[in-house]
C-alpha cells in the first residue's frame, strides 16, 4: 500500500507568516500608483466636512480608504458594496491599500449614494493629473452616450392610465388571493409551509398596491420632446425608457466627452431620458469649466473640434458651438446614406435653389416648385413647396429627383419640398451637411469612433458596468463619474511610470 507525507493542516500545525502589507503593492502596478495618488497628489480633503466627530463620537472610516477600495474594486469589474467589503476582507493587496481596515457594506455604499457631488471635484482633480502627465491634447473631443440599465422595474412603468390600471389589477389579485386564503384556512386543509407562502404572497400584492397607490397620489405626468405624455416608473422616475439594439429597457444614459490624445473623459453626465440631443449644451459647458478649473487650453492658434453622432444633430446644438467658438462635427441621420449615393445618384433639398424674392425654388433641371403654407411635420413645422405634375412627369431628371411612395407616372401631384429648420437654404444644419460632404471632414469625423467608443468598451467590458446599482439621476451620476475616474486613473499608469522611473 502506498504511503504519503502527512500535511501540516492534518497535523494541526499552524503556519505564521509575517507580512509587510506596502511590500504587497509592487511598482509599475495600477494599485501601487493608485495608493501613491490618493490623498497625497490628488487631494480627497473635501470629503472632511461629511464627519462631525471631532470631539465626541467612534471614530470613523478614512475617505481615503473608501476611495481605494471602491476605485479598485471598480477596476477589476467588482461594483457590489457587499463585494467590496469581502474583497477588504480577504484581498491581501486590498488590505494593503486599506491598511487592513475592513469597512462594512453599509459604509461603502452610503459612500458612494452620498458623495455624488464631491465625486465631480475629485473627478476635475484627477483631470487635472492627466494634464500634468501631458496626456490631454486640449483640441478635439468626441461626445456620445452609453446606454445602461438602471436599479428599476419595467414592470413599474407607465403613464398614469396605466398605472390606474395596473393598480386596479393588483387590488384585484389581492382580493381573489386573500379570499382563496380564507377559503383553504376555513376547510382546514392548509398546511403550515401553504399557510406561510400564502401570507409572503399577500405581503408582496400589498406592497405593490400600497407602491403604486402612494405614486400615484404625487404624480406629475412626464412629458417628451413632442408634448405628449412618456412612461413613468414607479421604482425610479428620474429613469427612462431606453431602446437598445437589444431591446428597451428601464435604465439612464451615460454621456461622456472624451478627448482624442489618449481618450481622457473630460466631462461625464448621466442622464434620464431615452434621448442625447438636449444635453449637448449642458456637456459642452461642463467640459470648458472642467478645462478651466484643471488648467488645460486649447494649444495658441488652434480651434477647439467637437464631434458627435447623429444623435446630437439639431439646429440648436449647431448654434451653441457656435457660440462657444466650438467647431462642430455633427452629421445628421442622412449622412450614411449620402455617403453611399455620392455618385451624384439621388437629389437632395440643397440641390434645388431658392429664390427668396418670390418665395420658390427651383430644381435641378429648372422646373419651379412653388410655396404652399405651412404644415406640422414630426412635432416641428415646416413650409412645403411643390412643382406640376406636368414638369415632374416629362423631366429627364424625375428618376434622380426626391423620392416619392409612387412612382411619378402614378402621381396626381408633382414632386414636393419640406423646408424646416434643418434644410432651411443659409442655415448651419445646411452648412454642416455642405463641410461633411467634402473629403477633409469625413476624414476629421473618421476619428470619432477612435476617440469615444474605446472609453464605453473600457467601462462596459474591461471593467464591467453592464448596469447601474443605484436609484435616482444624482445616485447614478455619482456612481458614473466614480467609472470614470477609473477610466482616467487607468490611462494614467504609463505616464506615471515612466515620471517615477526618471525622478
Amino acid at each position: 500500500m502506498a504511503r504519503y507525507k502527512h500535511t501540516e493542516a492534518e497535523n494541526g500545525q499552524g503556519l505564521f507568516l509575517t507580512v509587510n502589507l506596502q511590500e504587497q503593492l509592487l511598482p509599475e502596478t495600477f494599485e501601487y500608483m493608485l495608493n501613491d495618488l490618493i490623498g497625497k497628489k490628488i487631494d480627497i480633503s473635501i470629503f472632511d466636512d461629511n464627519y462631525t466627530n471631532d470631539e465626541t463620537g467612534s471614530k470613523a472610516i478614512p475617505p481615503a480608504v473608501l476611495i481605494k477600495l471602491i476605485i479598485y474594486g471598480y477596476s477589476k469589474g467588482i461594483k457590489s458594496s457587499r463585494k467590496l467589503m469581502d474583497l477588504a476582507k480577504e484581498n491581501i493587496i486590498v488590505k494593503a491599500l486599506t491598511g487592513d481596515m475592513e469597512p462594512h457594506w453599509t459604509t461603502i455604499a452610503n459612500f458612494i449614494s452620498g458623495n455624488s457631488e464631491k465625486f465631480q471635484e475629485v473627478f476635475v482633480k484627477v483631470l487635472a493629473y492627466c494634464n500634468e502627465l501631458g496626456l490631454i491634447g486640449g483640441e478635439t473631443f468626441a461626445i456620445d452616450g452609453c446606454r445602461l440599465p438602471s436599479n428599476a422595474s419595467m414592470e413599474m412603468s407607465g403613464t398614469k392610465e396605466e398605472l390606474e390600471k395596473k393598480l386596479a389589477m393588483y387590488r384585484k389579485m389581492t382580493e381573489k388571493h386573500i379570499a382563496k386564503h380564507q377559503k383553504q384556512d376555513e376547510s382546514g386543509e392548509m398546511t403550515t409551509e401553504e399557510k406561510q407562502h400564502y401570507e409572503e404572497r399577500q405581503k408582496q400584492l400589498s406592497r405593490q398596491v400600497e407602491k403604486i397607490d402612494d405614486f400615484l397620489k404625487t404624480m406629475e405626468k412626464k412629458k417628451g420632446q413632442r408634448g405628449d405624455e412618456i412612461k413613468s416608473n414607479v421604482t425610479d422616475n428620474e429613469s427612462a425608457m431606453i431602446k437598445s439594439s437589444s431591446g428597451c429597457f428601464q435604465g439612464y444614459i451615460g454621456i461622456a466627452v472624451s478627448d482624442k490624445k489618449n481618450q481622457i473623459i473630460m466631462h461625464a453626465e448621466a442622464v434620464g431620458s431615452a434621448t442625447e440631443v438636449e444635453y449637448l449644451p449642458s456637456l459642452l459647458d461642463g467640459t470648458l469649466d472642467n478645462m478651466k478649473e484643471a488648467a488645460i487650453k486649447t494649444p495658441e492658434g488652434k480651434k477647439a473640434t467637437l464631434m458627435g453622432d447623429a444623435n446630437y444633430f439639431s439646429e440648436k446644438n449647431l448654434n451653441f458651438c457656435q457660440e462657444r467658438e466650438i467647431e462642430a462635427i455633427i452629421p445628421d441621420n442622412q449622412h450614411k446614406k449620402r455617403l453611399r449615393e455620392s455618385n451624384g445618384s439621388r437629389f437632395e433639398a440643397v440641390d434645388f435653389k431658392y429664390h427668396e424674392d418670390e418665395d420658390y425654388y427651383e430644381c435641378p433641371n429648372g422646373k419651379r416648385l412653388n410655396n404652399k403654407g405651412i404644415i406640422p411635420l414630426l412635432g416641428r413645422s415646416g413650409k412645403r413647396y411643390q412643382a406640376s405634375v406636368k414638369d415632374c412627369r416629362m423631366c429627364s431628371l424625375n428618376s434622380r429627383c426626391i423620392k416619392t411612395k409612387k412612382k411619378i407616372d402614378q402621381c396626381d401631384k408633382g414632386r414636393q419640398l419640406f423646408i424646416t429648420e434643418r434644410n432651411e437654404p443659409g442655415g448651419v444644419c445646411v452648412e454642416m451637411r455642405k463641410k461633411l460632404s467634402t473629403n477633409e471632414y469625413q476624414d476629421l469625423y473618421a476619428f470619432r469612433i477612435q476617440i469615444i467608443e474605446p472609453v464605453f468598451a473600457n467601462i462596459k467590458y474591461a471593467k464591467g458596468l453592464n448596469r447601474f446599482m443605484l436609484r435616482g439621476k444624482k445616485k447614478v451620476n455619482g456612481q458614473w463619474k466614480l467609472y470614470c475616474i477609473v477610466h482616467n486613473l487607468s490611462k494614467c499608469l504609463g505616464e506615471y511610470n515612466q515620471k517615477r522611473d526618471t525622478a
